[in-house]
């Protein structure tokens, strides 16, 4: 299985696992912003990231959108984020 598919599934129950939160790609610029569809919001921060932002989905495939981004496209397009997603970290033992 490819991480494609992964990241596809990743966000269940409003939470997503640290090691997928990493792998989700960022959207930076989108041809049509009214076709991304809002996740939810995300705050975490780990060892040498900090993930302030959403996810969002565009056709098919997850994306991680930085609030820098939100704030620039909010007054053209209005975001409706209902939920926080929380990132669950999984400490191997």
């Amino acid at each position: 299985m490819s991480w494609d598919h992964v990241i596809r599934d990743s966000v269940k129950d409003n939470s997503i696992r640290e090691i997928h939160l990493k792998k989700v790609p960022s959207l930076k610029t989108c041809d049509d912003w009214k076709k991304v569809v809002e996740v939810g919001l995300i705050d975490h921060k780990t060892k040498y990231a900090h993930y302030k932002g959403a996810l969002v989905k565009l056709g098919e495939n997850i994306y991680f959108v930085d609030e820098k981004v939100l704030d620039a496209i909010a007054p053209f397009r209005p975001w409706k984020f209902g939920q926080k997603i929380k990132v669950i970290d999984i400490q191997p033992t």
